[in-house]
């Protein structure tokens, strides 16, 4: 039998235990949104799906999606953040023109909890990129850009956001080291870009001992995967850059990696589980919405839209001819492959300049041109940078090494440097240009070669050294211009390959 001394003592044992239990802080809950790329498309616009245009994106339609999320965690207690992995610049007349200042104002419209940097914010200039991120109401972070002069960080590395009492998550921001040379050196001549693996380790370290930990990266998938393998408690990454959809994500260890396409076609959602306890998040959900027609839109990210749209006047909706074939420059194969743009665009430069031949970074070509009337703005979609042109004395043997640098780029790494060429034809073995003939004759190693391309790359842009500082005469003209003149005069454009680029091996890309 039990005394009643040993009975009363069990009875406040269980009491006090019962009263930790019940006082034990709940697991937390967090909703991360999230896209990247989005290169200035705040308006809707087509694409090509099963040989039908398809109009897809907008971003008063990503605002109408957050703001549905946002509520419906509202009533739960949950909270909500929304992260761009950069390049919100770049792409359209729209940003071209103001610059990236109606970005920025939809964004913060939307409620933006912060931004990684991308490569492209850099390329209306520094003082540019300055005053815009001056007028966000939202963090540019990056742990890897800093001052050449002085070594300190442009941007904050890090921004914290307290997820209750007990927990705060931690974003560390990364930038991939392509924006040396992806963008007009004298954009980037004042910064230097560390090894983000190196400054990534650096703030984690200090920040997981408040909570989880997310890369909010503007790199290489390959760059990320390294970041993820020496920091192997990252809670995610959520990346740019390669403009792909990662469904499913990727597991680098055990970090999910994810990246949402490009363009605000997919809002990216990743909703976490917080153990208060341990600090330590994991995966309850996640998935990527499309963006399309069938969402409405916000009435005051449209609003903003729609003052900037009008403010551009009818010039780009002037319809300057006619499109007889889909001209093809979406980055899986304009990146890899001849395309029908590539061949267009190059044999304008070669025969505008009287030139023996033309190269054209696939970087500098950014959307297709649909069939049907080609508008101004089709023509800036496609082409968004004032790129002039140029014509550069090259030896054979320079040629080559252009050629050589334009294949060393896989399907999957869709390298911007990839060249689109007119008067030469080549066989690409492996990452090895072969059978390189010019004008119908086989490359002369030793001879001089009139060649047309862009002031971009006679900088040296997309890793073209090579090209720099060569004899050179600027026309002056922007090639921009000239391909809608040639519009213009020709009224019917009917384009298409011909064969001057060939692969003769298939390559192996594990898929």
């Amino acid at each position: 039998m039990i005394s009643p001394r040993r009975l009363w003592l069990a009875c406040l044992f269980l009491f006090f235990t019962a009263g930790f239990a019940f006082s034990a802080p709940a697991t937390q809950r967090l909703t991360i949104l999230f896209f990247n790329d989005l290169h200035g498309h705040l308006e809707p616009f087509t694409v090509k799906q099963l040989d039908q245009s398809v109009e897809v994106g907008g971003i008063a339609r990503i605002a109408t999606l957050v703001k549905q999320i946002r509520v419906e965690n509202e009533k739960r207690g949950e909270r909500t953040l929304v992260l761009v992995a950069g390049d919100i610049l770049q792409g359209t007349p729209m940003s071209t023109v103001f610059m990236g200042e109606p970005d920025v104002l939809a964004l913060n419209m939307i409620g933006v909890s912060a931004m990684t940097v991308g490569n492209h914010e850099f390329d209306f200039g520094m003082d540019n990129l300055l005053a815009i991120r001056k007028l966000a109401k939202f963090p540019f972070i990056s742990s890897n850009i800093v001052w050449k002069e002085s070594g300190e960080l442009v941007f904050e590395p890090t921004v914290a956001f307290e997820v209750s009492d007990e927990v705060t998550l931690t974003v560390v921001g990364a930038t991939t080291r392509e924006l040396l040379t992806t963008t007009k050196p004298s954009n980037v001549e004042k910064v230097d870009v560390l090894n983000s693996v190196e400054t990534v380790e650096k703030y984690y370290s200090t920040a997981i001992r408040k909570g989880p930990v997310i890369l909010l990266s503007h790199s290489r998938a390959a760059t990320d995967s390294l970041v993820a393998a020496a920091v192997p408690a990252l809670a995610a990454v959520i990346g740019g850059h390669d403009q792909i959809l990662f469904n499913p994500y990727r597991q680098v260890g055990e970090v999910p990696v994810f990246q949402a396409f490009e363009k605000g076609r997919y809002l990216g959602r990743l909703d976490l589980k917080i153990d208060p306890a341990s600090g330590k998040a994991s995966i309850a959900s996640w998935g990527y919405i499309p963006v399309t027609a069938e969402i409405a839109m916000d009435s005051e990210v449209a609003e903003i839209v729609e003052r900037y749209a009008s403010r551009l006047g009818s010039k780009f909706k002037e319809v300057i001819g006619e499109n007889k074939e889909f001209l093809y420059g979406e980055r899986d194969r304009i990146r890899y492959e001849e395309t029908n743009l590539g061949d267009w665009v190059t044999d304008i430069m070669r025969e505008f300049t009287g030139a023996e031949a033309a190269l054209i970074n696939a970087g500098s070509l950014r959307a297709s041109i649909d069939k049907g009337p080609i508008t101004v703005e089709s023509v800036f979609k496609a082409m968004p940078y004032a790129n002039e042109l140029l014509v550069v004395d090259l030896t054979g043997k320079e040629m080559l090494e252009a050629l050589t640098r334009s294949v060393r780029g896989t399907r999957d790494e869709e390298d911007g440097g990839f060249l689109h060429v007119s008067g030469i034809r080549f066989k690409i073995d492996g990452k090895i240009p072969k059978d390189v003939a010019v004008g119908g004759e086989p490359l002369d190693i030793a001879r001089i070669y009139k060649v047309a391309i862009t002031d971009f790359m006679y900088t040296g842009g997309d890793g073209y050294d090579i090209l720099a500082g060569k004899p050179a005469v600027n026309t002056g003209l922007p090639l921009r211009e000239l391909i809608v003149d040639t519009i213009r005069r020709q009224a019917v454009i009917d384009a298409a390959t011909d064969g001057r680029i060939v692969r003769v091996e298939k390559e192996s890309t594990g898929k």
